[in-house]
């Protein structure tokens, strides 16, 4: 089996790097059982792709518990599946693609796996043979560096209590207790913790100074808290140290070695540093203590049980900070989906945000627009005329939140909203269906308080399509707009705008009404000629709530004469059309528009005969 070649591409970094041999795993969080390429990329899972070099290609698997992955040599790979590709494959997944071929060692000078995330560019490692290097548990440390046991979140190592034993060594006490502040100091998130974290380290560790320093950036740092003894105000700390702690993920601690406490080294720190770690195994911080050299006092000299007593608050600070992180970015989350998103939907995107991740989708979309608006604008001039949208988008707005539909984009005198994704909405053509219904029930309240100043009633096109779609962040990277794209959407788009050749507000297509329960009373208007569609499309008027007997059976008498003029029995289509104006249908306008259709096919007795009405474009 020959190596791997693996190009690894997600948000605009890059790694390059060679496999060898086994298993290699991909994903946010740390690694396990096998040699692992932490991503930094939000979509991703914590495990989600493992890669196998095989003699037919590569083996693919599926690790993710949520999300798809896919490859350009065939279909995509759900959840637990695997299969076996030929070299060279495209493997994507999140945000994330990895770039797999057959690697030419003989001009290839890469590193191999297993690298470390490539958010931090790769650099040669030290090795044992390097000038004053030792190897401490695997890792290669600079001379004049100490280190002690790796702290409990960056290892996958665990301790059970029985084990302990009645003297357990110093390693085993300190990753028991770290364990125990994990699990216990999660929630501490205040700017108060971190102070007296900081503060522990002064009073239990005896440090002078103590700081929590965060990263920025890739070599930069910020002191989010400190405190020292009275008698020092240092807040400098070695950018060397904190470089190592990043590098290795463990503590690291410098003392003066075999020097001599004399007057000539007063003012000479040693140092201790332990890192803060995320969930993802990520360095994202360190808890900083220095001790400063004093005439007529004890060695500065830091102990390993020092040390760790200070890894042991960093674990505390660690999780707290990454905690607050968390429930910071959630939030910043949901407010931003609430712009879109009902309440309920947006804080199931918070926690399952694979739900936005592009797919296939079946959708209703429902397009709106407000008719006149030209005219009613130059009525109303600048300032009014944005308050009276906004007054007609709030409305629209919250009856879709209440169906729990998605609001998808604002334009102009429009509106695009859409149901069934991204959650599952088995019901979504009843919601859609719902929505519009009280939309147009809800408008003649907003209307009457407006007609002063718009001089007419304001009103609005209304279309509803159900469909296949593509759904997903139709937007960019800069602003997010989660929608649908395709026929589906084209399609409700012409029907809306077909409300005004028609002569209804509120018009849904056969693909909506054929899904739609008994309780949704609709009359059937004919087929429809639309830009962009080869074949009619049937469109039916959507009754109001709670149709009448009335309204029923002036629909029947309708649908009959509208079969009636399709089979070319135009005279039957007249007599009844005349029938439904006489008993007070002069104002419907589907029903005079059919009369004046029946009376011209009599008069022209058309040959071909199409019966759809044509909607030539839209205005």
């Amino acid at each position: 089996m020959p190596p791997l070649f693996i190009v690894v591409r997600s948000e605009g970094s890059e790694e390059s790097f060679v496999h060898q041999e086994g298993p290699l795993e991909f994903g946010r969080g740390p690694g396990r059982e096998y040699p692992r390429c932490t991503v930094a990329d939000p979509y991703a899972s914590r495990d989600h792709v493992r890669i196998t070099p095989v003699d037919d290609g590569v083996l693919v698997e599926n690790l993710s518990l949520s999300s798809d992955v896919f490859h350009d040599r065939g279909p995509g790979l759900g959840l637990g599946d695997s299969t076996v590709v030929p070299l060279p494959v495209a493997v994507s997944f999140g945000r994330t693609q990895l770039e797999l071929s057959e690697a030419d060692l003989a001009s290839w000078d890469a590193p191999t796996a297993p690298i470390p995330s490539y958010e931090v560019p790769y650099e040669p490692a030290l090795t044992p043979s390097s000038p004053l290097a030792r190897e401490v548990d695997g890792d290669i440390l600079a001379a004049g560096l100490e280190t002690i046991v790796r702290p409990a979140a960056a290892s996958p190592e665990s301790v059970v209590l029985r084990d302990l034993g009645e003297s357990p060594d110093p390693e085993t006490l300190a990753r028991w207790f770290e364990t125990v502040v994990l699990v216990q100091q999660a929630a501490a998130t205040s700017a108060e913790f971190l102070e007296a974290t900081a503060r522990a380290v002064v009073d239990l560790v005896g440090m002078d100074s103590a700081l929590v320093l965060l990263r920025e950036g890739e070599d930069g740092w910020r002191v989010a808290a400190r405190t020292s003894v009275s008698d020092w105000h240092g807040s400098a700390f070695s950018t060397t140290i904190l470089g190592e702690v990043v590098r290795l993920a463990r503590t690291i601690y410098r003392n003066l070695g075999s020097e001599t406490a004399t007057a000539s080294l007063v003012g000479i720190e040693t140092v201790v540093a332990a890192p803060l770690i995320d969930a993802s195994g990520r360095v994202f911080g360190a808890l900083y203590g220095s001790r400063l050299l004093r005439i007529n006092h004890p060695s500065p000299d830091i102990s390993p049980l020092e040390a760790r007593v200070v890894q042991v608050l960093a674990a505390a600070a660690g999780a707290g900070i990454a905690r607050e992180r968390e429930r910071e970015e959630a939030l910043r989350m949901e407010v931003q989906f609430e712009q879109f998103f009902s309440p309920t939907l947006a804080r199931q995107l918070v926690e399952d945000r694979s739900l936005l991740d592009g797919r296939d989708r079946e959708v209703t979309v429902m397009f709106s627009d407000v008719r006149n608006f030209s005219r009613i604008s130059e009525r109303l001039g600048a300032a009014r005329t944005f308050n009276m949208m906004q007054d007609i988008m709030d409305l629209q707005s919250q009856h879709i939140r209440d169906t729990d539909g998605v609001v998808v984009d604002y334009v102009g005198d429009g509106l695009l909203a859409m149901w069934n994704a991204p959650a599952s909405q088995p019901d979504h053509p009843a919601r859609a269906c719902t929505t519009a219904r009280a939309i147009v029930a809800a408008l003649p309240t907003l209307s009457e308080r407006w007609e002063p100043e718009t001089g007419e009633p304001i009103r609005l096109g209304i279309g509803v399509n159900s469909g296949p779609a593509i759904v997903g962040n139709t937007g960019s990277r800069l602003k997010f707009k989660y929608g649908p794209m395709g026929p589906t959407v084209n399609l409700a788009s012409r029907v809306e705008n077909a409300t005004k050749t028609l002569g209804v507000g509120l018009l849904v297509t056969s693909g909506t009404r054929q899904r739609l329960p008994p309780e949704f009373a609709t009359r059937r208007l004919g087929g429809l000629r639309v830009q962009g569609v080869a074949a009619p499309v049937d469109v039916f008027e959507l009754a109001p709530a709670a149709a009448s007997p009335l309204w029923l059976a002036t629909r029947d008498r309708f649908e009959q004469a509208l079969a009636s003029f399709e089979s070319r029995q135009w005279p039957e289509a007249c007599r009844i059309l005349v029938e439904l104006v006489s008993a007070g249908a002069q104002y419907d306008s589907p029903t005079l528009q059919l009369l004046s259709r029946a009376v011209d096919c009599m008069r022209t007795n058309p040959d071909p005969f199409d019966p759809s009405i044509t909607v030539e474009k839209a205005i």
